[in-house]
C-alpha cells in the first residue's frame, strides 16, 4: 500500500525560536498509512503551491487563535495570543490545496482557519459572545479533563462525508477551545453541532476531501475507532482512493 505525504502546520513559538506540535497528530496519522512532514510557518509566496504540488495532503492543527483582522474585525475581550505570521503560512497553504485539490483535514484551530479563508468569520470568545441557540445549556467547551477523555456529545448530519465515516448520528468528543466558527466560509456546509448549537464540522463539498472538526481526535482514536475513521478516511483521499 502507498505511503503518504502529508504536510502538518505546526505552531510557533516566537519568544523560542522553534516550531512545535503534538506526537499526537503523526501517531495517527502513521497509524494509518501516512508520512507526516511539518511545513514551514515562514514561508515565501511562491513555497505554498510549490509545497501543495509536492505532498498529498494537508493537516492543518490546533493551536492560537486567529487573528480577528483576517475576518475583519477589531480584536475584542476573550480574544488570545495571536500569530500573524502563522495565520498568513496557513492561510497560503489552504489557498494552495484549494486550487490544486489537495485533501485537507483541519482540527481545532484548523477548523477556523479554513473557515475564515473562505471568507468566514469566528466567535472571538464563546463564553462572552455566543448564546445557545433555542435556550438550550451552554456547555464548557474548553473542557478541563484530560484530552484522552470524550466530555460532550456532537450531532452529525445525515448525510454527510463525516456521518459517512463515523456512521452514527451522535458521537462523543474532547473539547479543548473557546472560540469557533460563526458566519460559515462561502463553499461549506455545517455538518455537525454540539447540543448548545456550536459548530464542530463543516465541510467544503467541491473538493475531494476537505473536513474541519473542532475537537481533537488525534487524543481519541486509539481507544475509538469513529475518531480514527476520520484519520483512516483522510489518508485514503490522500491516496486518491
Amino acid at each position: 500500500m502507498k505511503k503518504v505525504l502529508i504536510a502538518v502546520t505546526p505552531g510557533l513559538s516566537q519568544g523560542e525560536g522553534r516550531y512545535y506540535t503534538s506526537a499526537a497528530y503523526f501517531d495517527a496519522l502513521e497509524a494509518c498509512g501516512a508520512i507526516p512532514v511539518l511545513v514551514s510557518m515562514k514561508p515565501e509566496e511562491s513555497d505554498f503551491e510549490e509545497v501543495a504540488k509536492r505532498v498529498d495532503g494537508f493537516l492543518f492543527s490546533g493551536g492560537n487563535d486567529v487573528s480577528p483582522d483576517e475576518y475583519g474585525q477589531n480584536m475584542r475581550i476573550g480574544c488570545g495570543e495571536v500569530q500573524p505570521e502563522r495565520d498568513r503560512a496557513e492561510l497560503g497553504y489552504f489557498r494552495a490545496a484549494v486550487r490544486l485539490d489537495r485533501p485537507v483535514l483541519a482540527i481545532c484551530r484548523g477548523i477556523q482557519l479554513i473557515n475564515v479563508a473562505a471568507g468566514g468569520t469566528l466567535y472571538q470568545d464563546i463564553p462572552g459572545e455566543y448564546r445557545a441557540e433555542d435556550g438550550a445549556a451552554r456547555l464548557l467547551h474548553s473542557q478541563h479533563s484530560p484530552a484522552n477523555v470524550a466530555t460532550q456529545y456532537v450531532n452529525v448530519s445525515k448525510p454527510s462525508r463525516l456521518y459517512g465515516f463515523v456512521k452514527e448520528e451522535r458521537i462523543m468528543v474532547n473539547s479543548h477551545h473557546h472560540q469557533a466558527v460563526d458566519r460559515v466560509g462561502e463553499g461549506f456546509v455545517v455538518t455537525a453541532r454540539a447540543d448548545d448549537g456550536i459548530i464542530e464540522c463543516i465541510e467544503k463539498t467541491d473538493m475531494s476531501f476537505c473536513v474541519g472538526v473542532q475537537w481533537h481526535p488525534e487524543h481519541l482514536w486509539q481507544k475509538d475507532p469513529k475518531q480514527k475513521a476520520i484519520f483512516e478516511a483522510f489518508v485514503k483521499a490522500c491516496r486518491g482512493e
